[in-house]
């Protein structure tokens, strides 16, 4: 049995005329008569009635068409799920970000990604600075969103959006009157998380410099900031020599906005 029995067959059964089957093979009636011959010795069934007047599905025929159907389906899906992996709409990609990412920004960027395409397996997780730069440079992740960071300056990367700074402390206080107790660039504050931080800020117990994005947070309503002169680039960060397929076209999301 071959993949091309199986479609002289069922395509047979819908003409039950060997002379337009073998029409709409562009192969002579001889051939395709051999192969259903070949297909039924096989099977050790016969599939079709023959008469000089006609040409009939015997019991066994009508019985095996929806498998013989079924595979030919199967066959068009394999080759559907192969090309699309080669074009990087299938497969697997595993994304890390940096923990307190600006979360409009994360949330529009991945169901940009799952929306143009929906069978690829998206995994993606929140890590610690420490964390998600070990895992993105043993190559345990296909990609991370973050801040930039001296360690992975030389890594190839595209903008995602540009941040500013700033100062924020209780609208009661006076900033002058405060200590630092966090801010986004100290690694030794890296395990403070930020949800605890504005909480601390809102009981007044300091300031924290953070990116203009915790304007959106709950808490930000409680306080008031002040600019600084410094920026800090969200970007997307991959490695070039990279072989999955799926990393081309999230780049090209990203590159068109």
């Amino acid at each position: 049995m071959n993949i091309k029995q199986l479609e002289y067959f069922v395509d047979l059964s819908q003409t039950l005329n060997f002379t337009k089957t073998a029409q709409n093979f562009y192969i002579s009636q001889t051939a395709i008569t051999k192969q259903i011959q070949c297909l039924e010795k096989d099977l050790g069934i016969p599939l079709f009635k023959r008469s000089k007047k006609s040409v009939e599905l015997t019991n066994e025929g009508i019985i095996y068409l929806p498998y013989a159907k079924k595979i030919l389906e199967d066959v068009a899906l394999s080759y559907q799920i192969v090309d699309e992996y080669q074009k990087g709409k299938q497969g697997s990609f595993s994304i890390g970000f940096i923990k307190s990412l600006d979360e409009k920004l994360l949330l529009q960027l991945l169901q940009t990604i799952k929306e143009h395409y929906p069978k690829i397996d998206l995994h993606y997780k929140a890590y610690s600075r420490k964390e998600l730069l070990t895992l993105f440079k043993e190559r345990k992740l296909d990609a991370i969103i973050t801040f930039e960071y001296p360690e992975i300056k030389n890594y190839q990367h595209l903008l995602l959006k540009t941040c500013h700074l700033r100062k924020y402390y209780h609208k009661d206080c006076s900033l002058d009157s405060l200590d630092l107790i966090y801010d986004v660039w100290n690694d030794s504050l890296e395990n403070n998380e930020i949800e605890q931080t504005l909480l601390k800020v809102c009981l007044k117990e300091g300031y924290a410099i953070l990116h203009d994005f915790i304007e959106s947070n709950q808490y930000a309503k409680y306080l008031s900031y002040q600019e600084l002169d410094t920026t800090s680039s969200i970007s997307f960060y991959y490695h070039e020599d990279s072989t999955n397929k799926i990393l081309k076209n999230i780049l090209q999301l990203i590159e068109k906005g």
